[in-house]
C-alpha cells in the first residue's frame, strides 16, 4: 500500500484518532479570555464540528443551560443565572462571527431562539419582582457589552439584545 493511497486513509487507529480529536478540540479553545470551568463547557458547545444547518446542534446543546438558568432563578440565585446567560451570549457572539455561523442558516438561527427563550424567562422573573435591583443592573450592563460586539452591531445577533432593549423601554 502506498502512503498516498486511499486505503491508507480509510481507517485510522483509534488512539491516533483520539489524539487528533483532542488536539483539534484544544486548538479550538479560545485564548483571548480566561476559561473558567463554566466558560470552558460553554465554549465546547460552539466547537465547529457542532455546526450544522441552522446551528440546530448548538441550540440543542444549550438546552441544559436554559434549564440550569431557570433552576437558579427559582432558587433565588439570579446573579448566577445571569452570569451563565451572559457567558452564553458572549460565546455565541464571538463564534457567530469567527466561525461564520451566518453561513449556516437562511432565516432561523436556532441558538438565537434558545437565548431569546431564556431571556423571556428572565424578564418574567424580573416582572414578578423577585430580582434584586443590583442583579438587574448587572444583567443590563452585560447586555450593553454584548450590544457592542461585532456580531450584534454588524449582524443583529444575538437578537435577544433587541428584546432586552425593547423590554427596558
Amino acid at each position: 500500500m502506498l502512503y498516498g493511497d486511499k486505503e491508507h486513509y480509510r481507517v485510522m487507529p483509534s488512539e491516533k484518532m483520539k489524539y487528533i480529536l483532542r488536539r483539534a478540540e484544544q486548538s479550538a479553545l479560545r485564548t483571548d479570555i480566561e476559561l473558567s470551568p463554566l466558560k470552558r463547557e460553554i465554549e465546547s458547545i460552539f466547537n465547529p464540528r457542532n455546526i450544522d444547518m441552522d446551528c440546530n446542534m448548538i441550540s440543542n446543546l444549550l438546552l441544559p443551560y436554559e434549564k440550569m438558568i431557570k433552576e437558579d432563578m427559582s432558587k433565588g440565585n439570579h446573579r448566577k443565572a445571569f452570569e451563565t446567560f451572559l457567558e452564553i451570549l458572549e460565546s455565541l457572539s464571538y463564534h457567530f462571527v469567527k466561525d461564520e455561523h451566518f453561513c449556516y442558516f437562511d432565516d432561523m438561527y436556532c441558538p438565537d431562539y434558545t437565548c431569546s427563550d431564556i431571556l423571556k424567562s428572565i424578564i418574567s422573573e424580573i416582572k414578578s419582582g423577585k430580582v434584586a435591583i443590583e442583579d438587574v443592573a448587572y444583567l443590563d450592563a452585560g447586555m450593553s457589552k454584548i450590544a457592542q460586539l461585532e456580531s450584534y452591531e454588524d449582524y443583529g445577533s444575538p437578537f435577544c439584545v433587541t428584546d432586552w432593549e425593547r423590554y427596558k423601554g
